[in-house]
C-alpha cells in the first residue's frame, strides 16, 4: 500500500496516487471548510543554547509554507503555521504543545528542534491523537511505541556520520576517536560511526563521554590528543563541536579529518572561520544532487534570509512539503487519514524521496558527506554523487 506524491514548490501542489488505500475525501465530508486556513502549530528554539540550530529549523518552515501559500496552498485552502519560541526547553515544549492540543485549533503538528524536545512533543502528539512531522529529531528512540509520529527532515542518527569511517579508509586514514555528550542522540550518532569503523576495517583509537552540561573542553582535547588519532568525530550539539575544535587548536593537535554532525550550521563556519576550513559534516540536501523543487528553495532562502542555506533548514522545509503531500493526499485534513498518509507515503522532497518504516523512522533518504571547501559546502562522499569533488586533507 505504497503511495508517491510529487510537490515542486513554487507551482501548484499536485498528488499522484500510485496504489490506492484509504483517504481522498473531501474537507467537507470532515467537517472542515474549503476556506478556512489549515493551521499548523510549531515551536522552535529561538533563544537558549539551540537558537542557532533552532532559527534555521524556523526559517525552513516558515519558507516552505510561504512558497507553498504563494503557489495556491493545499487543497485550495493557505497553510496558518503558528509559531512559537520554546526557549530551547523542555518544560517550555510540553506548554506550548499541551496548549496547541487542548484547544482542538490545530490541524498538525511540526516538531521542535532535536530530539530532545521533539520527545516531549512526540508523546502530546501521541496523546492527543495528532500527526506530528519532525524534521530534527534524529533519536529512533522517540518513535517508539507511538503511532501518530514520523521522522521527516533528515536520516536516523546512527546513520548520519556513518560514512566516515570508509571515507577516511579511502583517503588513507584508519585512526578513529570518536567523542560524543551523553544525550542518547548524540551517543547513538558515534554508535553508527563504531559500527562503520568495524565495516572500513578502520581502528577505534578511543571513545570518550563528557556530560552535556561541559562548557571547558580543554581536558577532553588532551584526552584526544594523547591518543594520536589520525580522525576526530565530535557527536555534540553545535556549541560543543565549535568548543571542542578550539580546545584541539589551542593544545597544538591537528588532526587529518576532523567531522562533526553539526558542521551544517552557518555558526559553525561563523565562528571557527579558518577553522572551519576542511571539516566534514554530513546533509541530506545539496542543490548539486539536482532533487526536485531545489532551485526554488535556495533561491527563496538567499532572498529572505541573511544566512547560508543548510542542512537543517533543508530538513525543515522538506518536513513541511512532505506535511502538505499527506493532506493533499488525504484529501482532507482529517487526522485520521493525514496520520495514514505521513505513515504509508512516499513523497519526493528537496532532500530525496520521503518514506518510513512501521514505527515512524525515516528509512528514504540518504546522507552525503560535505567539506568546507573555499567557504563552501562541497559534497566530498560517495565520491560518485552528483557533484562530488576531491577531498582537500588533511585538515
Amino acid at each position: 500500500m505504497s503511495r508517491s506524491t510529487r510537490i515542486a514548490v513554487g507551482i501548484a501542489v499536485t498528488a499522484t496516487v500510485v496504489t490506492g488505500c484509504g483517504g481522498g475525501s473531501d474537507d467537507a465530508a470532515s467537517g472542515g471548510s474549503s476556506d478556512e486556513p489549515i493551521t499548523i502549530g510549531a515551536s522552535v528554539s529561538l533563544t537558549g543554547p539551540y537558537a542557532s540550530s533552532g532559527t534555521n529549523v524556523s526559517n525552513g518552515y516558515q519558507l516552505a509554507v510561504d512558497q507553498i501559500n504563494a503557489a495556491g496552498g493545499v487543497l485550495g485552502r493557505q497553510l496558518e503555521l503558528d509559531l512559537q519560541d520554546d526557549q530551547s526547553d523542555a518544560g517550555v515544549v510540553g506548554r506550548l504543545y499541551t496548549e496547541f492540543l487542548g484547544t482542538d485549533e490545530v490541524d498538525a503538528l511540526l516538531s521542535p528542534y532535536g530530539s530532545a524536545l521533539g520527545g516531549p512533543a512526540a508523546q502530546l502528539a501521541e496523546r492527543y491523537q495528532t500527526p506530528m512531522a519532525h524534521s530534527q529529531t534524529s533519536s529512533p528512540a522517540v518513535f517508539e511505541g507511538t503511532s501518530w509520529n514520523v521522522m521527516a527532515g533528515l536520516t536516523p542518527g546512527f546513520t548520519v556520520l556513518a560514512d566516515v569511517p570508509a571515507f577516511a579508509v579511502e583517503n588513507g586514514y584508519t585512526r578513529i576517536t570518536l567523542v560524543n555528550n551523553d544525550l542518547d542522540a548524540f551517543s547513538a550518532i558515534c554508535d553508527g560511526v563504531q559500527d562503520g569503523i568495524e565495516e572500513a576495517g578502520a581502528t577505534l583509537v578511543d571513545r570518550i563521554e563528557y556530560a552535556a552540561a561541559t562548557s571547558d573542553f580543554s581536558s577532553t582535547a588532551l584526552r584526544i590528543a594523547e591518543g594520536d588519532p589520525e580522525v576526530v568525530v565530535e557527536c555534540s550539539a553545535i556549541q560543543d563541536s565549535i568548543g571542542l575544535t578550539r580546545a584541539m587548536d589551542q593544545g597544538g593537535f591537528r588532526p587529518a579529518i576532523i567531522a562533526s554532525p553539526t558542521a551544517s550550521d552557518p555558526a559553525f563556519a561563523e565562528s571557527l572561520g579558518e577553522l572551519s576550513a576542511r571539516a566534514i559534516g554530513y546533509s541530506e540536501f545539496s542543490e548539486s544532487l539536482g532533487f526536485e523543487g531545489s532551485e526554488e528553495f535556495v533561491q527563496g532562502y538567499d532572498e529572505a534570509y541573511d544566512t547560508p542555506v543548510n542542512s537543517q533548514a533543508a530538513g525543515a522545509y522538506a518536513t513541511v512539503q512532505v506535511l502538505a503531500a499527506a493532506i493533499e493526499e488525504a484529501g482532507s485534513t482529517d487526522k485520521e487519514a493525514v496520520n495514514t498518509a505521513l505513515h504509508e507515503g512516499a513523497f519526493d522532497t528537496i532532500i530525496g524521496t520521503y518514506s518510513v518504516d512501521e514505527t515512524g523512522v525515516q528509512s528514504g533518504y540518504e546522507p552525503i558527506l560535505f567539506q568546507y571547501q573555499d567557504g563552501a559546502q562541497a559534497v566530498v562522499f560517495p565520491s560518485d554523487s552528483a557533484g562530488a569533488v576531491a577531498a582537500q586533507l588533511p585538515y
